[in-house]
Order: structure tokens, then sequence, then C-alpha cells
């Protein structure tokens, strides 16, 4: 079997992992196919990386007839459409009379261009949700984000903490280094027993490695260096706490419902991150979203004795 999936147009790290739990419970519907991802972005290699698809094929300079040429010279048995914003894939699609067809956006109409389609509005629910939610009416199943975590053996828990400061869409999503280093000193001294501190550092965050501690109140600091997605699974499922900004790896944990405190920026002075959280954060029983001072509007607003007395009542759970 031959499948085809469209996948957004959005090429962040954060973006592409959102789909990963599509991706993993596709390859258990469909164990033996060979799925190709169909992405305008050379990005979606990372799905590759981890072994969720076969191949890509990248379709950003294709003309709508070359585009239609292409899908029917694949011959594909399914195709599955997650690019619910482009009316030029959707038509495609609906041209090409692929055998089985699926597909979601928030356009009727585009319900024409399908065997089965799903009307799904944006901003009801978290984004790797709305993914699955095209293959769980397909199949009549129910997965969730957490099925990321059959990627990797089982991981054995451990009694640690992991801190996410990154953020590189800009400043404005990050809570400072400051602030991180002295809320994981009173978590330190106020929960004795936690093993290790793991720091999860991108590429924008190098220099913070001279910065800290090999030790935090005697408790032993980890550095973690731009993980793979693997190893971000096995700090997630390891992590008895995590407190992160809003960036690419918090999707990890989000996914995997890690007992996580996500802190929030304001982009400007009229920009809310509220409109952002409607996709991006992912509510559950153990998540908490922080948002800034209404008046001050800037994440560094955000209290360290705020986040503390949070993480260290969730620790207490």
């Amino acid at each position: 079997m031959k499948i085809a999936v469209f996948v957004p147009s959005r090429p962040h790290f954060g973006n592409i992992l959102t789909q990963l739990p599509f991706f993993c419970a596709l390859k258990a519907e469909y164990p033996e196919a060979k799925i190709e991802v169909w992405s305008k972005f050379e990005q979606s290699k990372l799905l590759l990386a981890v072994d969720a698809v076969t191949s890509i094929i990248n379709y950003k300079k294709f003309s709508f007839i070359h585009l239609v040429k292409e899908l029917k010279k694949q011959k594909y048995d399914v195709v599955y459409n997650l690019y619910s914003g482009s009316d030029k894939v959707h038509a495609a699609i609906k041209f090409a009379n692929v055998r089985q067809s699926f597909g979601h956006s928030s356009n009727n109409l585009h319900k024409f261009c399908y065997h089965k389609y799903l009307h799904i509005n944006k901003g009801v629910q978290y984004i790797a949700n709305s993914h699955l939610a095209l293959l769980n009416t397909v199949k009549d199943c129910s997965y969730k984000p957490s099925i990321i975590s059959t990627l990797v053996q089982s991981t054995t828990h451990r009694n640690e903490i992991t801190l996410l400061p990154g953020g590189g869409a800009g400043e404005y999503k990050r809570w400072s280094l400051e602030h991180y280093l002295a809320a994981a000193e009173r978590i330190a001294i106020e929960h004795p027993n936690l093993t290790a501190i793991n720091w999860v550092l991108g590429p924008d965050e190098k220099h913070y490695e001279g910065i800290i501690p090999t030790k935090i109140v005697n408790v032993p600091v980890k550095l973690h260096h731009s993980p793979n997605v693997y190893e971000l699974i096995d700090l997630a499922l390891s992590s008895k706490l995590s407190i992160a900004n809003d960036c690419g790896p918090t999707h990890i944990f989000q996914m995997l419902t890690v007992p996580l405190i996500t802190l929030w920026g304001w982009k400007d002075k009229k920009t809310s991150p509220y409109s952002t959280m409607r996709e991006w954060f992912y509510s559950y029983e153990n998540s908490w979203a922080i948002t800034p001072n209404e008046e001050d509007k800037c994440i560094n607003s955000i209290s360290v004795d705020k986040v503390c007395s949070l993480a260290l009542a969730q620790l207490k759970r």
C-alpha cells in the first residue's frame, strides 16, 4: 500500500513535532504501508530521522497542473491532507482521482474533494489533536498525542526536573535565565529528593553553558544540547516536573502529558498570548499556563515566586 500525506506549510521545529502523533498512529493503522510526505520545506526531513515516514516529496515549486500529474503518476492508494488552508492542494487531490482520499478544513466546499471529509475549526483544540482528528474519524479510533511514546523503549522513571529556557521566535518568549536559575535553586531547596536538574538548550542557548553551574544546591545539573526527538521523549518520560517557555521541544512534553508549567509572553502591546494558546497549549490534568501581568505585558513580569509556588504544589500532588 502507498499513502501520501500533505502536511501544513509550517517549517518550524515545533510545528513538525505536532505532526508526529498523526504519523505514529498512521503507521499503527497501516503497518506495511509506504508513507510519503508532501511538504514545502526541507525541515520535514525530521520525520524521516525518526522513521515516521518512508520518503518526502518537496512540491514547493509545483504548479497546479504539475501537482495533479505527479499525484496521478505516484498511483497512491490513499491520500490524507492535513494542510487545511490550501485550496490548491484540496483541488489537486480531487482531480488526481486517488482511490481513497481524506481531508479536513473549515470550508465545507472542500468536502467535495474527498471520499471522507472532516469539518474542523481552527483554534478549538491543540494542533496535534486537530491532525489526529482526521485519522480518528476515518478509522473510527481514538489516538492521542501520547502515542509518540511508542518511538522509544520504556523509560525508567527518575526523580528529575527538566527546564526548557528556549524561545527561538524572540525575546518575548524567553523567561530570563536568571529567573530559571533562581527557580531551580528554590525548588531544589524545598524538594531535596531531586536526583538531577536537566536543562534543554538549543543553538540559541549555547552561551548559557558557561553560566549554568554544574550543581544547584548539591543537585547534579545535566545539560542537553539540541537533543533529538528520541532524547526529548526520554527526558520527558523521566521528568517529575518540567518548566518551559513556549518553544519547539516543549511540545514533546505536552504531548506526553508530563507535569508541565509553560510560560507565555506578549509579542507586542496588542498581541496577547491567549489567541496562540488556543492551538498551541495542550490542557490536561497536570498542565499549567502562566501568562504575564496585564499591566506589564512582558514575560519577565512573571515572578519566580509565582512559578515556584505552583511547581512545589505540583510536586506534592
